[in-house]
């Protein structure tokens, strides 16, 4: 089984987030990401969206869309009767994530439904460098592992 704690709240996959990949797998993706972010690499870390509070990136703590479901007393945005009347606050999380490639809603239509394991694999395999089959982040144009080119539809 795929790892539920890499499930977002909002639909978000986190295993392809730079900070957790960075996070993850060090090295020089590590150094890069700390310089662009202008943080020490010892902040760099995040256990996903459904891992402990005390392991989230720090923008992760500050999540609007986790305060919202908290206050709601929900787990996921799904669950709220605003998401489906079209939630502000979501759908500006919407339409930044679909610009990096990823469809918050047809993940979250995937949970709703009890396919989350089917859609992890899917993220799994999506989020993969086709040529050594090494993890990715979303804004990625080279692969960290290989330096191989990735594919624009990602």
């Amino acid at each position: 089984m795929t790892q539920p704690k890499l499930v977002s709240r909002c639909g978000i996959y986190c295993d392809a987030c730079y900070v957790y990949r960075a996070f993850k797998d060090g090295g020089e993706f590590l150094d890069s990401v700390s310089k662009e972010l202008g943080v020490p690499k010892s902040q760099i870390r995040c256990g996903g969206c459904l891992g402990p509070e005390e392991e989230l990136w720090q923008n992760c703590r500050k999540c609007r869309v986790r305060a919202c479901l908290k206050e709601k007393g929900f787990d996921f945005c799904y669950e709220c009767p605003e998401f489906e009347k079209g939630c502000d606050g979501y759908e500006s999380l919407f339409s930044s994530c679909l610009q990096r490639g990823e469809d918050t809603k047809e993940a979250l239509k995937h949970f709703r439904i009890g396919k989350t394991e089917e859609w992890l694999k899917e993220q799994d395999k999506k989020w993969r460098c086709t040529k050594c089959k090494g993890k990715l982040s979303w804004y990625e144009k080279t692969c960290h592992h290989c330096g191989g080119s990735i594919s624009p539809t990602k």
